[in-house]
């Protein structure tokens, strides 16, 4: 197998060689002394403090639950027949695996949309291209899109079936009965 120094090109003699040229006589090590080709490098405790994400309630987080606990460690997994609580809460909609109409949403919608304001304090030209700040600081936005009609469907009015009757474009529209069971 041939190794490639850094010009790109194959080293002649194997690198782990004297004549290679690949001057491979260091490293890094703990509690090494002065004198030795090794770099050292320090030894300290981990910081079990702060790990990974650290969840903040922030002004642009919400809670799953309002009155639960934005960063909390379960015991238990999350799983259906096993969770009791979430978020600090009680709760039975994970206690049985079958379909609770109730908690039944079919189409995934967005309802609210949520924006640093950035880009609206940049237009307004309140970012400083040499200091990198904005002066005065972006005001976040929070804004509903209005009501989706087609992705806002219940058991009561399920939806729209459109269809065609020989014409090119669609003519015809029947709603759906109401689900009942």
């Amino acid at each position: 197998m041939s190794t490639a120094n850094t010009s790109g090109s194959d080293y002649s003699t194997p690198p782990n060689l004297k004549g290679s040229g690949s001057v491979n006589n260091g490293g890094t090590s703990t509690r090494v002394t002065s004198n030795s080709l090794l770099r050292n490098v320090a030894v300290s405790k981990d910081r079990t403090g702060v790990f990974a994400s650290t969840v903040i309630d922030g002004t642009d987080t919400d809670k799953a639950i309002s009155a639960g606990v934005i960063a909390h460690n379960h015991v238990k997994p999350i799983a259906a027949r096993v969770t009791t609580e979430i978020a600090g809460q009680s709760s039975t909609v994970l206690s049985t695996t079958a379909d609770d109409p109730t908690q039944l949403r079919s189409i995934n919608k967005r309802e609210s949309y949520k924006s640093a304001g950035t880009a609206t304090a940049m237009r307004a030209g309140y970012f400083n291209l040499y200091t990198g700040k904005f002066s005065p600081a972006p005001t976040p936005v929070s804004e509903a899109p209005g009501t989706d009609t087609a992705a806002t469907v219940s058991r009561s009015a399920p939806g729209d079936l459109v269809f065609r009757t020989g014409a090119k474009l669609p003519v015809r529209t029947q709603d759906y009965k109401a689900k009942t069971g």
